[in-house]
């Protein structure tokens, strides 16, 4: 494969046209920046951004995106420890 070959932020399951655009406001533009900034990292710099954006839905979005899943394919474990980080985060 190619890795000049981006995949857009747009095309990747789970990110949405609003998600995706307020990824590329903070420098995210395809799957592969998201694989290197990380779910939770993305998610912060998203927080930083658009406090009101600040949900639950968007990180895990963001967490299945990177691990190639939807959010509801995410082992229940994995979504307990998102939902836990996000209620911290928000403390």
């Amino acid at each position: 494969m190619n890795s000049t070959v981006m995949t857009p932020i747009e095309t990747t399951p789970g990110i949405g046209p609003n998600l995706a655009s307020e990824l590329r406001q903070v420098g995210i533009d395809s799957l592969e920046a998201l694989m290197r900034v990380g779910f939770w990292d993305a998610w912060q710099q998203l927080r930083r951004k658009n406090p009101e954006r600040d949900c639950l839905p968007s990180c895990l979005a963001l967490a299945g995106a990177v691990a190639g899943v939807r959010w509801n394919h995410l082992p229940p474990k994995v979504r307990a420890d998102i939902r836990q980080r996000v209620k911290a985060a928000r403390t």
